[in-house]
């Protein structure tokens, strides 16, 4: 910072009253025309304080919900003008109405079973690929699976073992192919995979606050989006590059479970997260709209 004090400027003075900035410095009308040039200097080199930047501040609020088939309470993916939804062993393609136009059941191929896989949670969906987390009951061993299925079809593709604890999740960020998951059902990071390169781990995304319950997550406009079971039935918004998280608010039916969630844009909504009633059905698809104010 620049200090306009006599003292300071005589200490930018040279023996001699040697001219600085082309102002003879030992004048008293000098040293007054050498604090005026000297400010205008630091403004024009930009070393006055910058405009702080403050980050949006995104919520959420219900906008609609709608009762669908008690099979459709893992996950949810919007695929074209229609949906995609998981049970524990079972995929189902819907259109727009949530009527069934295609569906397997049982999804889990027999050799992952035979290796005591029973579970799939929240998929995704991404150019015409169902991406679906696997999971084992015994969390201890560390390991769980990520598998693939035609989203047109729901023919299985492949499949891979992860070293996670828990799996409720994955997500795929459409322009890079990274997938994000969690190592547990709360925490303070999203584990990271590059999908391009059989699942290869990545540096996992740290967030700014611990998360509990997490049950789904999708990935759009630079974000995650983050469904949970926790005490309120919250939605959150985590920051790709800053880690940032911010909560959004609840879906409601806080005494029922929250599950998988879906960050594409309708006519409805903008988020799309799947709830449970408290007595096990019906299951409702709950519509959210987002807004952002300026902090």
């Amino acid at each position: 910072m620049f200090d306009p004090t006599i003292e300071a400027i005589d200490r930018l003075a040279v023996p001699g009253g040697a001219r600085r900035f082309g102002v003879r410095s030992s004048s008293w009308f000098g040293r007054v025309a050498l604090i005026l040039v000297a400010l205008v200097s630091c403004s024009s080199t930009g070393s006055a304080t910058p405009t702080r930047k403050h980050a949006a501040v995104f919520r959420a609020r219900v906008a609609s919900e709608t009762v669908v088939s008690p099979l459709f309470r893992q996950g949810v993916a919007r695929h074209g003008s229609g949906w995609v939804f998981s049970f524990n062993d079972g995929l189902y393609r819907t259109d727009a109405a949530f009527a069934i136009t295609r569906q397997v059941q049982p999804a889990i191929p027999a050799v992952w079973k035979a290796r005591g896989f029973d579970h799939i949670g929240d998929i995704d969906v991404v150019n015409n690929v169902v991406y679906a987390p696997l999971e084992q009951p015994d969390y201890s061993l560390g390991k769980q699976a990520m598998l693939t299925y035609d989203a047109t079809t729901l023919a299985y593709r492949g499949g891979v073992e992860i070293a996670q604890h828990e799996n409720s999740f994955v997500t795929v960020d459409p322009s890079t192919r990274v997938a994000y998951s969690m190592d547990r059902f709360g925490g303070r990071a999203l584990t990271r995979y590059d999908t391009t390169r059989r699942w290869k781990p990545l540096a996992p995304l740290r967030m700014r606050r611990r998360v509990e319950r997490v049950q789904g997550a999708d990935v759009r406009g630079g974000a995650a989006w983050l469904s949970t079971d926790d005490a309120a039935d919250r939605v959150y918004r985590v920051d790709l590059t800053t880690g940032a998280v911010q909560a959004l608010g609840s879906i409601g039916h806080v005494d029922g479970e929250g599950e998988g969630i879906d960050a594409t844009r309708t006519p409805k909504g903008d988020l799309h997260v799947l709830s449970i009633d408290v007595k096990g059905f019906p299951v409702r698809l709950i519509e959210l709209a987002v807004t952002t104010t300026d902090r």
